[in-house]
């Protein structure tokens, strides 16, 4: 067929579309077992073989605890991987000093302190870990949440005068640190891996964009040289623009110039220039350390910091940070916010290492990761060091240049060493603005994923809410109780999806042995005398009245309809009918989709088809799933349901009763007539 020169390509794909055709015989579950040598429940253990376990030798457990003995010490390629390796090394470190310097101010420690976590808890987790490709170190979600803790417990000017008492800012982040890796490795201990599920990707994505918001707050002093005070806990974001509003005189222009200046140039480098110029070198043009070095010479060789009342770096310590225990008296203090930054590190960090591994089709061990980055965080908190997470820029860059295995973390942290002994102080003079311009920037792609909120909205109104919520009530309460509110609604709206149930009356799609929706398929007719319900979803004591409820509503259609159909009216020798003969009605029951069913459900089950029975209903069960099935024969008092592997194993088995209950009848009377009532 031809419309206006275009071919019906319906008609074409009807023309040649493949068919079915099959012929057996209508089966009844117990006909079926019985027919292929399906062993009774009982039965079924002493069937099954288990393969023969494994035996485990202590070198086995080793290169499981420590997967470098593989990839490491006997698998290295050195001439093919150690080349790309480095390079991805050093790729990593060039990004790993301005942000490490950088994401140590919403720590509130010095700015070393970010180059210390490239180093320990990196090398632990290369060797330690399953991810080839995660670099691990400052992250500024942790960060923060780090921040807000150590305001809360560290005594202001204790690092330099002892005198003081109570702790300092570095004593109170390592002592979170330590907590926050024995949780990791409590939880690795007892298998815990999957508990990171608990965070959806929604979730998480509303949590980091309400996250960044709360930083780009924290980080307009630093930007714009406002004399204001740093807002933390409650309605922290509002309170901090009615500040910077109220003290807006004391703006420091030449501050604010820098900071526009290096947002600028960071922006339209990477808009314009970056997959131009990345392009053509054999590994990304570190933008952001080149604008920190030309920072640090112009205001070296310049008064103008001092000339306009800038805020510079300081003096920054050379040399590795020596070791010393976190205080223990501090573990109860922060053990809650410990226990979240936990959590929230391993969540963040195993979505992105997941999302690379399914990219690059390697295999990850969720409970392995969990101690290599407990581990990470316990030797770290000894060397000065915040807790520790995954960043997608740096893990980004490692994978992008060739990385190939974790030698490229061991690259970088040799780098970050180097730079520690020799090079850090070289970064003094550089005002505190550039490095807040540089997290702002970083910050872009977070601040960005509201857009993506319409989308999530349209996709699933459940998703939406949980965003929105989360996002909010971070925003607008506190990191803590927002990421608490999001959990508890996203666990909340699993549960509620868990005990509803959606019953549906399905119908038949012509010539097939198709069963659907009746609502959504205009096709679809429904079968006479038969009512065809699909239910889906859980069977439980929560949900069985609900289940009742709906079962009743579409059965009392069911007689609505019933009412209006065609009566048979035996007529003998033109005489006065001597009785009335309806066809059997029928219920069938699709429980392909029960997930889960209890006690309380299956005696409402029970109850439900009992009443169904006494309306003479013949009630069918079809589809039934395995884990199910012998549950509910078990504990089913009505004896006279029957049960199929099929719905349209129950309707055929129905209209051949019917067919030879008619048939038996024809036998019996003379004549029929039918009449409507």
């Amino acid at each position: 067929m031809i419309i206006n020169g275009v071919t019906d390509a319906k008609t074409e794909m009807m023309d040649c579309q493949p068919e079915i055709n099959t012929q057996r015989h209508v089966y009844q579950v117990d006909t079926l077992s019985a027919n292929n040598n399906v062993p009774a429940v009982a039965d079924r253990r002493s069937v099954i073989k288990k393969p023969p376990k494994k035996k485990w030798k202590c070198t086995d457990y080793m290169r499981k605890t420590i997967p470098s003995i593989d990839w490491l010490f006997l698998n290295y390629r050195w001439s093919q991987d150690f080349a790309e390796d480095t390079m991805a090394g050093i790729a990593v470190a060039v990004l790993n000093i301005p942000q490490g310097m950088a994401y140590s101010i919403l720590g509130n420690v010095e700015p070393t302190v970010g180059l210390y976590m490239a180093v320990f808890p990196v090398l632990v987790y290369a060797l330690l870990g399953t991810s080839r490709h995660i670099s691990l170190g400052v992250l500024s979600v942790l960060c923060l949440m780090t921040g807000k803790v150590v305001t809360t417990y560290a005594t202001e000017g204790a690092e330099n005068d002892p005198t003081l008492g109570g702790y300092t800012a570095i004593q109170v982040a390592t002592a979170v640190t330590l907590v926050a890796g024995l949780v990791q490795l409590l939880m690795y201990v007892f298998r815990l891996g999957l508990l990171c599920t608990v965070l959806s990707e929604t979730l998480v994505s509303g949590f980091t964009a309400s996250v960044a918001v709360i930083v780009l707050t924290s980080q307009l002093k630093e930007l714009l040289g406002v004399d204001v005070a740093r807002r933390h806990g409650m309605m922290q974001v509002p309170n901090t623009f009615f500040d910077f509003f109220d003290r807006f005189h004391t703006i420091n222009w030449a501050t604010t110039t820098v900071s526009v200046i290096t947002v600028t140039i960071l922006l339209v480098y990477g808009k314009y220039l970056k997959e131009r110029i990345n392009s053509r070198l054999c590994m990304p043009l570190p933008i952001e350390l080149i604008v920190t070095v030309i920072a640090t010479a112009l205001f070296q060789v310049t008064t103008i910091a001092q000339d306009y009342n800038m805020v510079q770096m300081g003096e920054i310590k050379s040399g590795l940070p020596p070791f010393e225990v976190p205080p223990v008296k501090l573990f109860s203090a922060v053990f809650v916010d410990a226990c979240v930054i936990a959590l929230v590190a391993y969540s963040i960090t195993m979505s992105l290492a997941l999302l690379v591994s399914e990219k690059l089709k390697y295999p990850l061990d969720t409970n392995q990761e969990l101690l290599a980055q407990g581990l990470g965080n316990v030797v770290g908190s000894f060397f000065s060091c915040l807790p520790s997470g995954a960043s997608p820029s740096r893990s980004a860059s490692q994978q992008t240049v060739g990385g190939k295995t974790q030698m490229a973390s061991i690259v970088s942290a040799a780098i970050i060493v180097v730079v520690l002994l020799w090079i850090g102080v070289v970064f003094e003079p550089l005002p505190r603005c550039v490095l807040s311009s540089i997290i702002v920037v970083a910050l872009k792609g977070l601040l960005m994923q509201v857009l993506n909120f319409p989308e999530i909205w349209r996709k699933s109104k459940t998703d939406g809410t949980v965003w929105m919520v989360t996002y909010v009530t971070v925003i607008m309460l506190d990191i803590d109780s927002g990421l608490l509110i999001g959990v508890v609604v996203s666990l909340l709206i699993v549960f509620i999806k868990g005990i509803l149930n959606e019953v549906h009356v399905l119908g038949r799609l012509p010539d097939t042995d198709l069963y659907v929706r009746l609502d959504l398929y205009a096709v679809a007719v429904e079968i006479p005398d038969v009512k065809i319900v699909r239910y889906a979803g859980s069977l439980n004591v929560i949900n069985r009245y609900m289940f009742k409820r709906k079962l009743i509503e579409v059965t009392r259609d069911y007689d609505d309809a019933a009412s209006a159909t065609t009566l048979t009216v035996t007529v003998i020798d033109g005489k006065n009918p001597i009785g009335v003969q309806r066809p059997a009605r029928c219920v069938v029951l699709d429980m392909a989709a029960l997930q889960y069913a209890d006690a309380a459900g299956v005696k409402m089950l029970s109850e439900s088809i009992e009443s169904l029975v006494s309306d003479g209903y013949d009630v069918y069960l079809a589809a039934v799933p395995d884990s199910s099935l012998e549950y509910i024969r078990c504990n089913n008092d009505v004896k006279s349901v029957r049960f199929f592997p099929t719905v349209h194993d129950a309707v055929v088995y129905h209209q051949c009763s019917n067919k030879k209950n008619q048939d038996s009848t024809y036998d019996t009377q003379p004549s029929k007539t039918s009449i409507l009532p």
